[in-house]
Parts: C-alpha cells; sequence; structure tokens
C-alpha cells in the first residue's frame, strides 16, 4: 500500500494558521506546509497531520469554528535528488 500524507486544506492561510495554533494547543502534531496544486489551488499553505489525529483535527476545527476545505490524502513524494549535469 502506497504511504500518504494527510492535508488539510483551507479557504485562506488566516484560517491554516488559528487551526496551528489551536492544534499546538492540544498537543495534536502538525507541520505547515505548502498546498499541492493536485488537491487544491484556493490557499497556498495547508497543514500536515498524522492519520491517527485526522478526526481529532475535525473535532478541533469544528469546536473554534475553522473554515477547513477539506482534508485528502496525498501520496507522499520521493525523496529529492540533485543532480549536476
Amino acid at each position: 500500500m502506497e504511504e500518504v500524507d494527510w492535508y488539510v486544506l483551507f479557504p485562506n492561510h488566516h484560517e491554516g494558521l488559528r487551526l496551528y495554533r489551536k492544534l499546538q494547543v492540544h498537543g495534536i502534531s502538525c507541520t505547515i506546509a505548502p498546498t499541492p496544486r493536485a488537491v487544491s489551488c484556493c490557499c497556498g499553505i495547508s497543514l500536515v497531520v498524522p492519520a491517527e489525529a485526522v478526526d481529532e483535527v475535525k473535532a478541533v476545527a469544528e469546536t473554534v469554528q475553522v473554515k477547513v476545505e477539506g482534508i485528502v490524502p496525498v501520496a507522499k513524494r520521493k525523496q529529492w535528488k540533485y543532480r549536476s549535469s
């Protein structure tokens, strides 16, 4: 089975930063990351969360009324390798 990262998508960066701060307060691991263009073209930032925290993230977002456009799985990218010509 292919490994995936779970991306939380937002309508704007303000909502993303609000949820990031709230998740930190609740002790939920998350990372601010660029939004993959394959899943959204709206907001440039998203949060990457562990699969086991997806339900908790939904609950916190609902409780603090942060607008979330979705939480989607995205296949992990292979490591970038620098190659000089």
